[in-house]
């Protein structure tokens, strides 16, 4: 229930509290003076968008806040209680208090018990504290999803439809996987074919755990070493051979040593001569014993060789690194897995087909249950048009099967009248007025009202389009809702006003040179004479209208038995 409202600087609010108590509270004023204003307000504050226009001209900043106590209606109190523990919110939700701030900068923040929260969070929360049905509300009943939904609310089958629309997803999701790779089979054969390609050529070179490292290293080692060993075998022959350097050496200086007989001048050549022989002698068995020490196993050379020649073009195969190739075949495996699963198309058609079995169980269980309850609600409903000044009206509910089943189930639901016993039945969205579909919504929350009880209800204008003795009994009905909920009204007919609890007058103040200013205030039992004369219009039998006004709020207390 709505204890306080407050608002600062919300369109033409200045600064407001109101304190609010249950039963039926009426808001009434002139044309213009802003009424709408505190069901704008409420629902800005329980998560409907705002724009920084809605901020009083000239201030920077709006702030809305109500409190609520959910002490009764303990099914709204245990999903209260419920969304408490959902989005993790400090409990206690017997008392709830709500916080907006509206900026010019275009900034909104709330905050519920000192708690921020986000827009979607509160107005999850708002459809649990608050009902708005405002003046074009009736217009929903020209939507069929909407009489299903409200005719399933009257049955209880709400945790009903959660389960037919997690059902229908599922059915959904596997049936749109299943014509997706029906119609991809060509295209996931082909793929599948390149992966198990891929496979078979990393499984044949069966490459073990760091074994590129090792081979890469040992290659590069080979092929500096070869390079060397080369020149050194090069130096070595260029030295050794039969017409090598030594060989020509040995030769000249057994020559120039047959000319040391003739002239003793040579003999210091021919020792340089020797010398640098036996310096050449020494040289060439260094490299031949250099070469001896890095002697490898050709064989060895070969196979490292060969190795890592048989990894680079297996890497190149498969475009992927060679230190990647591992680590490539165990996610192609996997992708090749997954991609198995995908093509058994018959174990995915029997998931649709069970799929398919279990919505329409569920299907068929729900449209038992409307066909049911369609009836009792039908009756309910006329019974309901007779307190409305729709006497003759005959309400029913038609429930027919659905040209294409969907997530709320194989039926469509339409909501009929006739407008006397024996005329053929009509959709009311083909034979009602206005005023009639406002009569009509009206009875059907009043139907409802028993196994779906918002603990506050708010009604704008629903006296739109109706007056005389139909206002009589539209106040009446309100009346009586008021009994067990706090419902507030805004209305122009003074039958309906002297039915409320409480009435409540709302004002718009003109200011020089300022922007206007909307008063509420509430009105002791000698304003309400007046206010009331007011509406019936006083401006030239002042006195009469009061009479009536009096007579009118003396009276007000008659009741309507809600036996059905």
């Amino acid at each position: 229930m709505l204890k306080r409202l407050e608002i600062s600087n919300f369109v033409l609010v200045q600064n407001l509290c109101l304190e609010f108590s249950p039963g039926f509270n009426i808001f009434s004023g002139e044309t213009g003076a802003g009424k709408s204003i505190i069901i704008d307000a409420l629902a800005i504050l329980l998560g409907k968008r705002a724009a920084f226009i809605k901020i009083r001209e000239g201030e920077q900043q709006a702030v809305i806040s109500a409190f609520f106590e959910t002490t009764e209606h303990l099914q709204k109190k245990e999903q209260v209680n419920l969304w408490f523990e959902k989005h993790f919110f400090v409990q206690n939700p017997k008392e709830l208090f709500i916080r907006r701030v509206l900026d010019r900068s275009g900034k909104s923040r709330v905050w519920i018990n000192g708690q921020s929260c986000a827009l979607n969070q509160i107005r999850e929360l708002g459809e649990l504290l608050l009902e708005i049905n405002g003046q074009h509300s009736h217009q929903k009943l020209n939507s069929a999803s909407y009489q299903k939904d409200l005719l399933d609310e009257y049955a209880s089958l709400n945790h009903d439809r959660k389960k037919l629309r997690s059902s229908w997803e599922l059915w959904q999701s596997s049936q749109e996987k299943l014509d997706i790779l029906l119609e991809e089979q060509s295209a996931i054969k082909e793929k599948r074919e390149v992966l198990a390609w891929k496979i078979s050529e990393l499984e044949k070179l069966n490459l073990s755990e760091g074994e590129w490292e090792i081979i890469s290293s040992k290659h590069a080692k080979i092929s500096k070493l070869s390079e060397t060993l080369t020149i050194i075998t090069s130096c070595s022959d260029a030295l050794d051979r039969d017409d090598g350097m030594v060989s020509r050496l040995e030769k000249i200086s057994s020559e120039i040593e047959g000319l040391i007989e003739d002239d003793e001048a040579l003999q210091e050549i021919s020792t340089t001569f020797e010398k640098g022989i036996i310096e050449l002698q020494e040289a060439c068995s260094g490299l031949k014993r250099y070469k001896a020490a890095w002697e490898i196993d050709e064989s060895q050379i070969q196979e490292i060789e060969r190795r890592f020649d048989e990894i680079l073009v297996t890497s190149q195969k498969i475009k992927q690194n060679p230190e990647l190739l591992q680590e490539t075949l165990f996610n192609l495996k996997e992708e090749l897995i997954e991609l198995d699963n995908d093509m058994d198309i018959s174990e995915l058609e029997k998931k649709v087909n069970d799929y398919k079995s279990q919505y329409f169980n569920l299907a068929n269980e729900i449209s038992r249950k409307r066909i049911a309850v369609s009836v009792e609600f039908s009756s309910i409903v006329t019974n309901w048009f007779k307190k409305l000044s729709m006497q003759n009206f005959i309400f029913s509910v038609s429930v027919r099967p659905e040209v294409t089943p969907n997530s709320t189930g194989i039926d469509a639901v339409s909501f009929e009248i006739s407008q006397f016993e024996g005329k053929n039945k009509q959709k009311i969205t083909q034979t009602a007025s206005g005023g009639e579909l406002s009569r009509i919504m009206l009875a059907i929350t009043m139907a409802i009202s028993d196994v779906s009880r918002t603990p506050t209800m708010i009604f704008d204008e629903i006296d739109a389009g109706i007056g005389g003795n139909t206002g009589d009994s539209v106040g009446e009905v309100l009346k009586l809702l008021g009994e067990e909920q706090q419902v507030f009204c805004i209305t122009h007919l003074p039958q309906i006003a002297a039915r409320g609890s409480n009435q409540f007058q709302i004002q718009k103040k003109i200011i020089e040179n300022r922007p206007p200013i909307t008063e509420i205030k509430e009105l002791a039992y000698e304003e309400r004479i007046k206010e009331i004369a007011r509406m019936l219009g006083d401006e030239f039998a002042k006195d009469t209208s009061i009479e009536h006004a009096k007579s009118l709020l003396s009276t007000h207390c008659q009741r309507i038995s809600k036996s059905q």
